[in-house]
Order: C-alpha cells, then sequence, then structure tokens
C-alpha cells in the first residue's frame, strides 16, 4: 500500500474526530472490536450505512445471523431500507455467504456480525478467520467498499485478524464509552478515548436498529 487511503467520514459527533483521517479506511477490512455490549458496534455500523447511502447511490449489506436488527429502528437512524440488504445466513454458512457478497462487489459498505448482543451472543471462533479476511482483502482491491467486521473482545482468537485497521470500542459506563485505534496501514494509532454514549445517537440497552424479541424480516432482507 503505497499513498494514505481515502476514508468514509460517518457524520457522528465527536466519532470522526478520533478515527485517522477522520472516517473508516476504504478499500480494506476494518475490524471493529467491541467490549461491554455488541450492540455499541451495531450502532456504530448503521452510522456507516447511514453515511454511505447519503453519499450517493451506494447499497450496504449488513450479515447479521443473529437476527437483531429491528427494521422500524434501523429506518429511525436515517438508514434507507431500500438500499440496505439484510442477509442471515446460519452460522455454518457465514463465511462462506460474507465472501460470496464481498466478491459479487456491489456493496459500498458490508457489514458482518460476529459477535450479536448480550441475550443473542454469537458463538463464533475467530480462527477461521484469518483465511477468510485475507481473502475479503482480494475482494476489495481495487474498489473504495469496506467490509466492517464487528468482532467481540472475549471470542477465541489463537491469532489477530489480518484487518487493515482495528478499532475498539469499550462501554465505561452508563454515559461513557472509550474508542482506540490499534491498527492502521499508515500507523496512525490512538490510545482509548472518552466519548459519550449519546455520540453514537440513542444507543439503549437493547440498542437502536435492535429488538431483544423477533425481528421483522426487513425490506431486502434474505
Amino acid at each position: 500500500v503505497g499513498g494514505a487511503r481515502s476514508v468514509l467520514p460517518l457524520g457522528l459527533e465527536g466519532v470522526d474526530a478520533l478515527l485517522p483521517g477522520g472516517g473508516l479506511l476504504r478499500g480494506g477490512v476494518v475490524e471493529l472490536m467491541v467490549r461491554g455490549g455488541g450492540a455499541l458496534g451495531t450502532t456504530l455500523a448503521l452510522g456507516a450505512c447511514r453515511a454511505v447511502q447519503r453519499e450517493g447511490q451506494g447499497w450496504c449489506g449488513f450479515v447479521d445471523p443473529s437476527g437483531t436488527l429491528h427494521a422500524p429502528g434501523v429506518a429511525g437512524l436515517g438508514v434507507e431500507l431500500e438500499r440496505l440488504l439484510v442477509v442471515r445466513p446460519p452460522l455454518e454458512m457465514l463465511s462462506r455467504v460474507v465472501l460470496r457478497m464481498a466478491e459479487a462487489r456491489v456493496f459500498s459498505l458490508l457489514v458482518v456480525d460476529t459477535a450479536g448482543v448480550a441475550d443473542l451472543a454469537l458463538d463464533v471462533h475467530l480462527g477461521p478467520w484469518v483465511r477468510v479476511v485475507r481473502r475479503l482483502a482480494l475482494a476489495l482491491q481495487g474498489t473504495e467498499s469496506t467490509v466492517l467486521l464487528l468482532t467481540s473482545r472475549s471470542a477465541p482468537r489463537p491469532l489477530a485478524l489480518p484487518v487493515s485497521q482495528r478499532l475498539e470500542l469499550e462501554r465505561r459506563s452508563e454515559r461513557e464509552l472509550s474508542l482506540a485505534v490499534t491498527k492502521d496501514p499508515q500507523g496512525r494509532l490512538a490510545p482509548p478515548r472518552p466519548l459519550a454514549v449519546q455520540q453514537l445517537r440513542g444507543v439503549r440497552r437493547t440498542g437502536p436498529g435492535l429488538s431483544s424479541s423477533r425481528p421483522r424480516r426487513m425490506a431486502g432482507a434474505a
């Protein structure tokens, strides 16, 4: 990788200021490692979907194996359901589905949830995902698309995933989070910095866009 790659500004007050270049890295795999509630990662991911859609005619894909996305809540965050494809594969098909979606090159942003939420946590061992991430990176070469991989800090992982950029989001208290940059292709790392929960726009205990009950099927869902 030669020069600096472009970024996707999220338009979230306080968040972009903490990210290298002011947004999520484009053209690569970004890991968002979450500690203290997967709903936080989902909230940030939906903000990225909204940002992609507001740029133009881009589509967002969201791989949601735990089935926690809730259509009215997602729409309430400003995400256009007409340009959001939600896929809910069984866990044994997760990596295969993700690779097919990335290799199709039709999504400006592809969110992959391997964490779930507190009451619907996923049991995904990240060891095999080292190979998956490498294949995803190949699929993204020469594009401005991003794969945002949501992971749990507690998930088994014998090796760090070979992502282009890694962010770590942690809940410190009911009202405060911290966000750190622990990997970046240009070496623009940042220690944990405080972030108000409100700056993720309406995080609740069940998470915006989430439901502890079975979600409604969304427009375009598979």
